[in-house]
């Protein structure tokens, strides 16, 4: 297993001083998206060749990957129109995924709060979505991953594996992000939730996503840092080590002052 991070966490800085940070604190890998850290491009169809050799050169030079090439899009959104817009956005990444030999181009849903029809023909949509990447995908080579979250369409590890069902394919994976799917309420039965993740879609996850929650004096969740943390993710990598041990384990969130500290910590769990 590799650690990484999310790229554009690292704030304002030209993209080879990025690369060269993120190599001296000891990080293997990054999420790089590419619209977040490059002020000129505000979509996928923005990269030309020379940003895409430039990137390339930049990975080699510092020994750095890109497990996961991210494109911020909704995948699930219930106006047909607007997300075919964004499946459009979607699709034009798929081909920068290849240029920059990222391991997967991955994005999590759209965030919902309807009601349990409504979410289901907000699933519907995605499935389409899902369908239309992953028949590109199949076609360019390249894999692409769908990060299930609690406060999204895409919120459960039993959706997460019925997507996975009706788009059967080697080219689909999934973004595992163990915080984004825990709440206030089912935070005290995250092993549990765990096991449910690993047997709905341990054996398609790719990629890890780690931070820090806690339980606030309010009884709900707030950021923490990854050494108070509340979740379990000695459960979770303990698990990948036997089961997906070639993945990356990718910090977000990282306040780039602590990186050193924070890349320690997480490879203690290795």
């Amino acid at each position: 297993m590799k650690i990484g991070l999310r790229a554009h966490d690292y704030g304002k800085m030209s993209l080879e001083e990025r690369y060269k940070r993120i190599h001296e604190d000891g990080f293997q890998g990054i999420q790089l998206a590419v619209t977040k850290v490059v002020d000129e491009v505000a979509s996928y169809a923005d990269v030309n060749d020379e940003m895409i050799a430039h990137i390339n050169q930049l990975g080699e030079k510092y020994e750095v990957e890109i497990p996961v090439l991210g494109c911020y899009v909704e995948l699930g959104k219930t106006n047909p129109e607007e997300r075919q817009q964004e499946v459009n956005k979607f699709l034009r990444g798929i081909e920068c995924a290849k240029a920059v030999n990222a391991h997967c181009i991955g994005s999590e849903t759209t965030r919902f709060n309807g009601t349990d029809e409504e979410r289901r023909v907000a699933f519907e949509g995605l499935v389409d979505s899902v369908k239309q990447i992953v028949a590109k995908a199949e076609e360019v080579g390249v894999n692409v991953a769908i990060e299930p979250v609690a406060v999204h369409t895409l919120n459960t590890p039993e959706l997460a594996k019925e997507l996975l069902e009706r788009v059967p394919s080697d080219h689909l994976k999934i973004i595992f992000d163990p915080v984004n799917l825990l709440t206030a309420e089912n935070i005290k039965d995250q092993d549990a939730l765990w096991d449910r993740c690993f047997e709905c879609f341990g054996h398609k996850i790719c990629a890890l996503h780690m931070k820090g929650i806690k339980v606030g004096a309010e009884g709900q969740l707030e950021k923490a840092s990854l050494q108070d943390n509340a979740a379990n993710f000695k459960k979770v990598i303990d698990w990948l080590k036997v089961n997906q041990p070639e993945i990356t384990i990718l910090r977000e969130e990282i306040n780039p002052a602590e990186a050193k500290e924070d890349w320690a910590y997480m490879h203690s769990f290795l």
